[in-house]
C-alpha cells in the first residue's frame, strides 16, 4: 500500500472540493495580502477558507484550506488541509490532512492523514502517516503509519506499522515490521521482535527470541500438527497441535460429548502442555484443558445447554514417519454447569488417534 499516493490523492480531493469556489478565500477576517501577493491570515470566518499562511484560527462551512504554513486551529465542516507546516489543530467532519510536518492534534469524523507528524490523530475511521509517526494514533477502525518512533496505535479493528515499531499497538489485528514493545489483540503479527511482548489469542513472529503471552504462539521454529482422533470425551475430535521447544497448545472441536445417539453435541477445546523427548521416535508429555460444550438441547437436569469440563492429559507419542505419528492418552475429566459451578459429572478419558505434520520446524 503507498500511503504517499493516498495523501496526494486525499488533497487533491479534498481542496478540489468545488473547485470554483475552493480556489478562493470566501470569508471574512483580519486578512491582508504581503508584498509577494501571499494571503496571510490571523482570523478567518469563511464558507470555503483558502489561504497561504494562517497564524490564529480559520474556521470554514466546507473546506478550510492553509495552503503554505499553518500555526494555530483550522475547522473545516468538510476538511481541514494543510499543505506544508502545521503547528497546532486541525478539525473536520469528514477528514483533515498535512502535507508536510504536523505538531500538534488532527480530529476527523472520517479520516486523518499526516505526511509525518508528532502529536495526537483521532478519527472515527482511518488514521495515515506516511513517515515514522511520534504520538498517539487513535480510530475506530485502522491505523497506518511507515513507523513509530514512540508512541501508541489504538484501532478498533486494525493497526499497521511497516517499519520500526517503538510503542504498543491494541487492535483486534496487529502487524509491525519490527517491534521494540508490545501487541495486545486478538492476532499479533510482526516479522522481528527484539523486545516486548505479544499478548494475544494468536501471537505469530518470524524470530524464536520473542516473548509471547495468548492462546497460539508460532515462530520458525513451531511444529504444527494435524491430530484427528477418537475418545471418550468427544468421540471423534480434529485439532491442530502447536509445538514449541518443550510447551505445546491444542485448539480443536470435538462431537457427541454427551454420547453416540440421534441427538448432537459438541466442544471447543484448548489445552496447554509440556512434552519430553524419549528419543527421536517417542515422546511423552501432559497437558490441562478448558472444554465448552453444547448440548443444543432444552435446558433440563439430564441434558443442560452448556455446560464446562476442566481435564486433564497424560499422552505417548510415536513418529511413524518424517510426517505421520500416532498417540495415546489417559486422562481425567470434571465437567460442570455453567450456571452454579456444580458437579455434571466426572470420570476416566481415554483418546487415540493419529497426527499429521502441516509445518516443519526450522533448525
Amino acid at each position: 500500500m503507498d500511503v504517499n499516493k493516498i495523501l496526494l490523492t486525499a488533497l487533491t480531493l479534498m481542496t478540489g472540493f468545488c473547485p470554483a469556489l475552493a480556489q478562493k478565500n470566501i470569508g471574512v477576517g483580519i486578512n491582508h495580502h504581503t508584498s509577494d501577493n501571499q494571503l496571510y491570515s490571523q482570523s478567518n470566518l469563511a464558507l470555503f477558507g483558502n489561504v497561504d499562511t494562517l497564524r490564529g484560527a480559520q474556521l470554514s462551512l466546507f473546506t478550510s484550506v492553509a495552503r503554505r504554513e499553518m500555526r494555530g486551529v483550522n475547522i473545516g465542516g468538510f476538511s481541514a488541509v494543510s499543505r506544508g507546516l502545521s503547528y497546532g489543530v486541525a478539525i473536520a467532519g469528514v477528514a483533515t490532512a498535512v502535507d508536510g510536518f504536523m505538531r500538534g492534534i488532527q480530529i476527523a469524523g472520517v479520516s486523518n492523514i499526516a505526511r509525518s507528524g508528532n502529536g495526537l490523530q483521532l478519527a472515527g475511521l482511518t488514521n495515515a502517516s506516511t513517515s515514522p509517526f511520534r504520538g498517539v494514533q487513535l480510530s475506530g477502525i485502522t491505523n497506518i503509519s511507515m513507523g513509530v518512533k514512540r508512541g501508541v496505535q489504538i484501532a478498533g479493528v486494525v493497526n499497521v506499522c511497516s517499519s520500526s515499531m517503538r510503542g504498543l499497538q491494541a487492535a483486534m489485528y496487529n502487524y509491525a515490521d519490527t517491534l521494540s514493545g508490545s501487541q495486545i489483540g486478538l492476532i499479533n503479527v510482526c516479522v522481528s521482535h527484539p523486545r516486548g511482548v505479544q499478548v494475544g489469542i494468536i501471537n505469530y513472529s518470524r524470530d524464536a527470541v520473542a516473548h509471547k503471552i495468548g492462546l497460539v504462539n508460532v515462530n520458525p521454529k513451531t511444529r504444527v500438527d494435524l491430530m484427528v482422533y477418537g475418545g471418550s470425551s468427544t468421540k471423534t475430535n480434529v485439532a491442530l497441535r502447536f509445538r514449541n521447544r518443550s510447551t505445546y497448545s491444542i485448539i480443536g472441536v470435538g462431537t457427541h460429548f454427551m454420547g453416540l445417539d440421534k441427538h448432537f453435541s459438541g466442544a471447543l477445546f484448548y489445552r496447554l502442555g509440556q512434552y519430553f523427548s524419549l528419543s527421536p521416535r517417542w515422546s511423552v508429555s501432559g497437558d490441562v484443558g478448558y472444554y465448552h460444550v453444547e448440548t443444543f438441547e432444552e435446558h433440563s437436569a439430564d441434558k443442560p445447554q452448556r455446560l464446562f469440563s476442566l481435564q486433564l492429559h497424560m499422552n505417548l507419542d510415536c513418529q511413524l514417519g518424517r510426517y505421520m505419528g500416532a498417540f495415546a492418552s489417559a486422562g481425567y475429566g470434571d465437567t460442570r454447569y455453567y450456571s452454579d459451578g456444580h458437579r455434571y459429572r466426572n470420570r476416566l478419558l481415554g483418546e487415540v488417534g493419529l497426527t499429521f505434520r502441516l509445518a516443519r520446524a526450522k533448525r
